[in-house]
């Protein structure tokens, strides 16, 4: 259980930022997710604000978080808060700081009110899987299905209503691009993804994305993450869900990433 909380955990936190999307007024449908491709890389910057729900098994958890990124400098900052329900254990509180600046990943993770730094090198393949906006043009290209929902207003805005069926194997390449050290998520079987859908509202005054949400159903076996031990009774699926809201503000606003000074002292963690 405790491996299966850890990859759980692994794939939250790397899956926290996902679509985006642009458009343009006056188009078909099939035209506006043409342009949302031709224009991803217009956007220099923006940031994101997330409250996210998940579960796996009796295990709940409940993370809030900010990110800012500079996609010119390929410079990211994300703050998240986990909040966990570990039973019997009870609630635990973590809080993890992660600077993408210089060609490195820094990572500040407090657990118990004791800071722990680490960093990784960062090369152009896991820069592309951190680029939001590349990411979501493969999405976007590869999705299952698209289709438009009813306009919605959202904060005082009209705005397009998208909802989005990605390839469930896409979705487990960028997972596994994410975490390229964790074994687990190397080994991890597609078919783990039993549904994912991604619900985008974008304003038809600037083309920008204003919200997203995010439903993912998931089971695991102990035989889906690599381990081949034959259980001595048999072991049911674990059933890890996600669902909530990112808001994206602030696009081409300049973004700019200071390191603290305690990232002097990060530990390294060498690349696979």
């Amino acid at each position: 259980m405790k491996r299966l909380i850890l990859l759980f955990m692994a794939i939250i936190s790397i899956m926290l930022i996902s679509l985006s999307a642009y458009g343009c007024t006056g188009l078909t449908d099939q035209q506006i997710v043409s342009k949302i491709i031709e224009t991803s890389n217009n956007v220099k910057s923006f940031k994101l604000g997330m409250d996210l729900s998940e579960s796996v098994g009796n295990v709940s958890a409940k993370e809030t978080g900010t990110a800012s990124v500079n996609s010119v400098t390929k410079e990211m900052l994300m703050n998240i808060n986990t909040v966990m329900n570990i039973p019997p254990s009870g609630t635990q509180t973590e809080t993890i700081d992660e600077y993408l600046t210089g060609g490195y990943l820094y990572m500040k993770q407090n657990i118990t009110g004791t800071d722990y730094w680490k960093k990784i090198k960062v090369d152009e393949s896991r820069w592309n899987a951190e680029d939001q906006l590349a990411q979501q043009t493969v999405f976007l290209q590869t999705a299952t299905s698209i289709s438009r929902l009813d306009d919605e207003t959202i904060n005082g805005l009209d705005c397009y209503v998208f909802q989005i069926t990605p390839d469930m194997a896409e979705v487990l390449k960028w997972v596994q691009s994410l975490s390229q050290s964790n074994t687990a998520l190397q080994n991890l079987n597609p078919n783990v993804f039993k549904s994912t859908t991604l619900k985008m509202w974008i304003d038809k005054k600037s083309l920008f994305p204003q919200k997203e949400n995010i439903d993912l159903t998931m089971e695991i076996t102990p035989s889906d993450i690599g381990d081949a031990t034959t259980p001595t009774t048999p072991i049911d699926p674990i059933i890890l869900t996600m669902n909530g809201d990112i808001t994206y503000t602030d696009y081409n606003i300049p973004v700019t990433i200071e390191l603290p000074a305690a990232t002097q002292n990060a530990v390294e963690i060498p690349q696979p």
